[in-house]
């Protein structure tokens, strides 16, 4: 049974360690004898919060270092930074969207969801000069922006897991990131949380693997395999595809088949033994090694590993790789098109317009791994606000924005807001409409099931012919404020005048109202825009 101590034995503990690893990392090595090992009585790490303050020791000793002590990096000096490596194709930039593009883009981006007809009619008729980032703050604040972001993480977390579903809980994992991203918690946290998770099997109770506790999910999606873990991790939260390192030197970049194994032998509990390359029957001892070159101490256990590689991982400032991972995903996500791809980047590996997303990722640490920031400083920018273009050559990437395929849950959520709540045709749509988050949207493609699926299902169309929506259109004695109200409720948009004078032409010569109002209803759900963020 773990002994109670008092906080100054605690910090005594922990300053005792921070101080062997100083010691241990700059000391010079002795020539003739090895040196040995200083004991360490570090107390087991037991709860969350233990190892949350061991891990802010150890961030003391490696602080963020500024060029200077005052440093902004704005919305503005992006747009002024990205132009400049543009060059000659900023020539090509697009226009800025209209305010009503602008909310159903920011609307879906923060929160997932199509904005209410009613809040773009006030945010149409806003005058404010601010109106826009004003808008991204309050959409920044509501509960739905962490459940949005929560199910992307889940879904980058669990969409390669082979874990028996039994032992895992997507949902207790998605539940536990909407919390903490609405409450604000710096990625850093988050990152580290899963990391050091260490679950244990509760054997009285069948298929219990501690999957109820949200952050132990990353664990056990990976099946907490060490391999695993060492691949997911440098994945997820570096950006770096090592993952056939384990076999070999990587064909493409520098990543040695050493390296790999040093890195998963962090999240072993015991001595972890790399299988020979020829025979895997012989196996060599290897000792835990970042992928910087930081070791932890030789006599910390496994739990305190854990720790340890989340601190090498988030705070060692020679490690650009984890802001720049999460910049270039959530970049990916609101522009189109990544700097590289999510997580396909290794040492050697190409990337556009470094400048830029360095300036940003190194900012984004100075801002102490708040998430918000990052989209406070894309979203206002100019570049966000272009209107959308697919883009063929490297050029002309961020000239403009890249049409974006929805993912399955915001196709759900916007159906549901047509139909109302149904399990089963929302599961459908998960199903048919699921997505690699971490594929890039130019490798993306669209199915015949999943147009069959919004043309022909029989509960979706029943559901949208008994909606609220028609009845409220049908009692509408103006066919123009049908229509307006259709795509309003729908594309969250007015209709434009050829498209305007299209329905009242189609209204006008069907012989049963009732009939042609469900005829136009299906038209614009099973239109791509519905699908698509434009």
């Amino acid at each position: 049974m773990l002994k109670r101590r008092s906080s100054s034995q605690w910090i005594i503990l922990v300053a005792l360690f921070c101080l062997i690893i100083s010691v241990t990392s700059s000391a010079a090595p002795k020539k003739k004898a090895a040196p040995k090992t200083p004991p360490l009585n570090l107390p087991p790490l037991k709860t969350q919060e233990q190892k949350m303050q061991l891990l802010g020791y150890i961030r003391q000793t490696m602080p963020t270092r500024r060029i200077a002590q005052r440093i902004n990096f704005s919305s503005a000096d992006l747009d002024q930074a990205l132009e400049q490596e543009l060059g000659p194709a900023t020539e090509e930039l697009a226009q800025t969207i209209d305010d009503e593009t602008f909310i159903r883009r920011a609307s879906l981006d923060l929160t997932g969801q199509l904005p209410a007809p009613e809040k773009i009619e006030a945010f149409i008729k806003d005058q404010s000069r601010g109106k826009r980032s004003a808008l991204i703050d309050e959409l920044l604040e509501s509960p739905a922006y962490g459940r949005k972001w929560a199910r992307y993480w889940t879904s980058v977390i669990f969409y390669e897991s082979e874990a028996n579903k039994r032992r895992v809980d997507p949902q207790a994992l998605e539940d536990w990131l909407a919390e903490q991203f609405n409450k604000g918690a710096p990625w850093d946290y988050i990152t580290v949380m899963l990391i050091s998770a260490t679950p244990e099997r509760n054997k009285a109770v069948r298929n219990d693997y501690g999957q109820d506790f949200g952050p132990n999910n990353f664990v056990l999606a990976c099946e907490n395999k060490s391999t695993e873990l060492a691949s997911q991790t440098a994945r997820i939260f570096m950006g770096i595809s090592i993952k056939c390192a384990e076999c070999h030197d990587h064909p493409f970049d520098n990543w040695k088949r050493e390296q790999f194994h040093e890195l998963a032998a962090f999240f072993h509990p015991y001595t972890y033994k790399m299988p020979d390359q020829d025979d895997p029957k012989i196996q060599t001892a290897v000792q835990p090694r970042f992928l910087l070159g930081e070791k932890p101490h030789e006599k910390m256990k496994s739990d305190a590993r854990r720790v340890s590689i989340a601190a090498f991982l988030a705070y060692n400032p020679k490690n650009y790789w984890f802001a720049r991972a999460y910049v270039n995903r959530i970049w990916s996500e609101l522009i189109g098109d990544g700097f590289y791809d999510v997580d396909s980047l290794g040492p050697d590996s190409e990337v556009i317009h470094k400048p830029v997303v360095n300036r940003i990722a190194a900012n984004f640490r100075y801002k102490d791994f708040d998430p918000k920031w990052v989209f406070r400083l894309i979203m206002n920018s100019r570049i966000y606000q272009r209107e959308m273009r697919t883009s063929s050559s490297a050029a002309d990437l961020f000239t403009a924005v890249r049409p974006s395929r929805l993912r399955p849950d915001v196709i759900a959520d916007s159906v549901e807001n047509l139909i109302g709540e149904d399990q089963s045709v929302r599961k459908e749509i998960m199903q048919t409409f699921d997505m690699n988050p971490s594929l890039p949207q130019d490798g993306l493609e669209g199915s015949i099931q999943q147009a069959l699926l919004m043309m022909n299902n029989q509960q979706l169309q029943e559901k949208l012919s008994q909606s609220g929506l028609k009845q409220q259109l049908l009692k509408m004695s103006s066919n123009t404020e049908l229509v307006q109200s259709l795509f309003l409720h729908v594309l969250a948009r007015h209709a434009t005048e050829p498209e305007l004078e299209r329905n009242l032409s189609y209204l006008r010569e069907s012989e049963k109202r009732e009939e042609a109002v469900d005829d136009l209803l299906w038209v614009l759900l099973n239109s791509t825009e519905f699908r698509t963020k434009r």
